[in-house]
């Protein structure tokens, strides 16, 4: 009898792919680690702003004397912000799963914004291996000047209208998604755009503490979708394609 039962029999409540349940809590676990790596780097950027008054938003110059002060801090915040990019690639996949069965459209939207977002912004964060190591060298002034001068800058800035999709519409479509859903409380898919909203005002306000704020907001929106995705039979995870 043993023999005859195979891997799609609905009572085994399994599937044929038997990693199917890794990767369901995989994501699920991924989802809200990305945003959390990410609000390391933004808790660790908000001190040294605060300490130093500098910001990295603008010239060259006051970029690297940001790093040639903090070279630790901006190497720990770069590699934490690349890994972070990387988790939400199965964490989006994850939320998109979760968010399938009701809002499909919606829901693919935002994880592709979102994967394709974060992708610019981890591949960003480590040009400040460059900025760290012109900054200790200690080469001057005219550093800066050339960096400002680039006649090519422009065409790797243009991919930053990439990273700002992902990074603040990208939320928003994914909060959008959870509300019509109507599978959670109106509050999870705020939650879920907090960032959205904080960020830039924020940035409005010159300071970092937006972000924080947000960020931490965003991740606890995020929990309900993993909660969710944890609590999916593998089957049905399996089903949603």
């Amino acid at each position: 009898m043993a023999d005859t039962l195979t891997s799609t029999d609905p009572t085994l409540g399994s599937t044929t792919d038997p990693t199917v349940g890794f990767r369901r809590v995989a994501g699920a676990i991924a989802l809200p680690l990305s945003f959390a790596l990410q609000l390391v780097c933004n808790t660790i950027y908000l001190v040294i702003q605060t300490e130093s008054g500098l910001n990295d938003t603008g010239s060259a110059a006051e970029a690297l004397e940001m790093t040639s002060r903090y070279p630790a801090q901006f190497t720990i915040m770069s590699l934490l912000a690349f890994a972070g990019s990387l988790v939400l690639v199965p964490g989006a996949l994850a939320a998109l799963r979760v968010l399938r069965p009701s809002a499909p459209r919606l829901a693919l939207w935002a994880a592709v914004s979102l994967i394709a977002g974060y992708f610019v912004y981890g591949a960003s964060a480590m040009r400040n291996a460059d900025h760290i190591g012109l900054s200790v060298a200690g080469l001057g002034p005219d550093v800066a000047s050339a960096l400002d001068a680039n006649p090519f800058l422009g065409a790797f800035q243009a991919l930053m209208i990439l990273f700002l999709w992902g990074n603040l519409v990208g939320p928003i479509l994914l909060g959008i998604a959870v509300i019509r859903s109507r599978s959670f409380r109106w509050y999870v898919g705020a939650l879920v755009m907090a960032w959205s909203v904080l960020h830039p005002v924020g940035l409005v306000l010159g300071t970092e503490a937006g972000a924080v704020l947000g960020g931490v907001l965003q991740i606890v929106g995020c929990a309900f979708l993993a909660a969710r995705a944890l609590r999916t039979s593998d089957t049905e995870w399996a089903a949603r394609g």
